[in-house]
């Protein structure tokens, strides 16, 4: 009898434990992803970036971006008329080549270098892990993003899950991304 009872203590006990191991292994998992995308910036690791970010959907992320913003700006220039979609289809095989040379972990380590801002970001830290999960919103079991402000501006960046690592696949530009860089 006390065999039974100990037996079923033991299961009422692991019933309980293991969704909580569970969900606590997802969540850190999440945190954990993030670090190291946060120490990928902060020491210009190219081997961080390779291993969190997903690059060829943010380089499509990039292009599509781009490509419709150009379609946008040329198919309401009237000054080009008929000539509008044409310069705009050349425009986008520039910024396709362009992305295609830039946005790779390389790319992103130069403009770490040249920044301005690296010395805005956070030194990662175990305060900087464990506080991730305030910023932190999970879109659904295999997403999340965060927004991080940049001048007083909201980016989210998203990212994925794939197995217990997350990856960042979507980084949303603000609307008027153009209008701060000069560029019509």
């Amino acid at each position: 009898m006390k065999k039974e009872k100990k037996n079923s203590y033991k299961k009422i006990i692991l019933i309980v434990t293991l969704p909580v191991l569970l969900a606590s292994v997802y969540i850190f998992s999440a945190m954990y992803s993030f670090h190291q995308v946060h120490k990928a910036f902060y020491y210009n690791n190219k081997y961080l970036s390779k291993n969190y970010i997903q690059w060829d959907q943010v380089k499509n992320n990039f292009k599509d971006y781009f490509n419709v913003h150009f379609l946008k700006e040329m198919a309401n220039e009237e000054e080009l008329g008929e000539w509008g979609l044409l310069v705009a289809g050349l425009a986008g095989q520039i910024v396709d080549y362009a992305v295609d040379t830039y946005i790779n972990p390389e790319g992103l380590s130069l403009l770490l270098e040249k920044s301005e801002k690296k010395s805005d970001i956070p030194i990662p830290n175990f305060s900087t892990l464990i506080g991730g999960i305030t910023i932190m919103k999970f879109d659904s079991l295999n997403s999340f993003h965060v927004e991080i402000e940049n001048n007083d501006e909201k980016i989210p960046i998203h990212f994925y899950r794939y197995g217990t690592k997350w990856k960042v696949v979507e980084i949303e530009f603000p609307k008027d991304l153009f209008k701060e860089m000069n560029i019509k």
